[in-house]
């Protein structure tokens, strides 16, 4: 996608193939992803880190209930393996 950092391209794609390797009602597509991107990058983020995962997860993640179903050390995780830590 023009305009976006590759960093954050490649950590959003690793974070949403995690996403969709859960137990979720609607994983996220790559519509989801596409659009999760963009908000990213609206915000001016360059790479991933859990406070704009958090602010911006409802544009990747559909159902309410979904969005529940990420506590927060394990969207911490998720984010840090996307990051490659």
């Amino acid at each position: 996608m023009p305009g976006v950092s590759e960093r954050l391209a490649e950590e959003a794609a690793r974070f949403a193939t995690q996403l969709r390797a859960l137990d979720l009602q609607k994983p996220p597509g790559i519509a989801e992803t596409i659009d999760w991107v963009e908000a990213l990058t609206a915000l001016g983020q360059q790479e991933l880190d859990v406070e704009n995962v958090q602010a911006t997860l409802g544009s990747v993640l559909k159902y309410h209930e979904d969005l529940l179903a990420l506590r927060d050390e394990e969207l911490a995780g998720l984010v840090a393996t996307a990051r490659g830590r």
